[in-house]
This record gives C-alpha cells, structure tokens and sequence, in this order.
C-alpha cells in the first residue's frame, strides 16, 4: 500500500501578522524534520488546504490510489513524531492504527473506494 502524508499551510493563515510562519508551515516543518530523521522523507507533501479549517492545524494521510483517506485537525509540532510513525507504518504496508495521541485528532476517514469485479 502506498500511504501519502498531506501536511496544510495555510492553517490558520489569518490569525498571525503577516510574514509569520503560519501554524500549518510550522506543522510541515516539524514533519518533515522528523521524517528526514527517521529516513521516510519521500512520504510528506504541502497541500494549500486539507479542509481543516474549523480546527486548524491538518493534514491528511492518502492510502494509495483509491484507498482510504485519514484527515487530522488539530495538530501541533509535537504531533509529528507519532504523525510520521503512522505514515511511515501504513505506508510499509502495516496495519498500523492511529495513535492514541493523535485518536482525538482525526476529523474525518473515507473509506478506501471499492472497484467493480470484471
């Protein structure tokens, strides 16, 4: 299974002064440092929006073409090591389940998509 991880940075675009790193770039940094860390950089992308925007910070977690979709709100710098653990799991094709820190976190799930038999 190919897992994908979509960090939003326009998070909170608006509650900051301008030139300030918003909370979904800071969010994406921390991301991507940790996966760089752990050696699982491949599995990260910046997306302009994850539909967070209530609960801001998000990111989604794709699960290959037709697979399930993940979307955290919510989140914070802190949140990346167990975040990029999930990906890097689900992406090595294991059964990982969302952590118990990030359980509160997840906004939505879309059920991987079913293709009709030939």
């Amino acid at each position: 299974m190919k897992a994908h991880l979509f960090v939003c940075t326009t998070c909170d675009r608006y509650a900051l002064p301008p030139g300030q790193p918003t909370r979904g770039e800071q969010m994406l940094a921390a991301v991507e440092a940790e996966a760089a860390r752990l050696g699982v950089d491949p599995i990260v992308s910046s997306v302009p929006c994850v539909n967070s925007c209530p609960r801001p910070s998000g990111a989604a977690v794709r699960e290959g073409r037709g697979g399930g979709v993940f979307r955290f709100a919510r989140l914070s710098p802190a949140d990346a090591p167990a975040l990029v653990a999930f990906v890097a799991g689900r992406a090595a094709g294991k059964a990982v389940e969302v952590p118990a820190s990030l359980a509160d976190r997840v906004a939505s799930y879309v059920l991987p998509r079913t293709l009709p038999s030939a």
